[in-house]
């Protein structure tokens, strides 16, 4: 990684498995020491969402944050969870822009009680505000 092109802000859909909702980072920056993300998703269960917050790097190298909680827009359903990001790779297009870079990413999403986890994965576009 390059870190001299940090921090990097990039967007974009995630596939989830177990397919059993939907995520997109609407938000996610990249720093040399940790993950910022926002992300919007939906549920069978308690409906439209917002989850976001910053995964500190671990000793492992991966990043972690504990006691994730989303923000349901239409329930009050208040499971508590990690999010921990294994692979967060800038990918250059190798024309030195990092503006046409992309991000790609894995990682899990662990809720506590009742216990249940779910990879998530993507390709992420650079972010551009309009």
């Amino acid at each position: 990684m390059d870190y001299a092109k940090l921090p990097l802000s990039f967007k974009g859909e995630l596939h989830i498995e177990p397919d059993e909702f939907t995520l997109e980072a609407t938000r996610l920056i990249v720093h040399a020491d940790k993950v910022s993300f926002e992300f919007v998703g939906a549920d069978g269960n308690g409906g439209a969402f917002t989850v976001s917050g910053v995964a500190q790097r671990t000793g492992n190298g991966t990043f972690l944050m504990q006691g994730v909680k989303p923000e349901y827009k239409t329930t009050v359903a208040c499971p508590v969870g990690d999010f921990e990001f294994l692979v967060v790779e800038i990918k250059s297009n190798g024309t030195g822009d990092a503006t046409q870079d992309s991000c790609y990413l894995e990682g899990v999403w662990r809720e506590k009680n009742p216990p249940a986890e779910w990879a998530f994965s993507g390709t992420l576009v650079p972010f551009k505000s309009t």
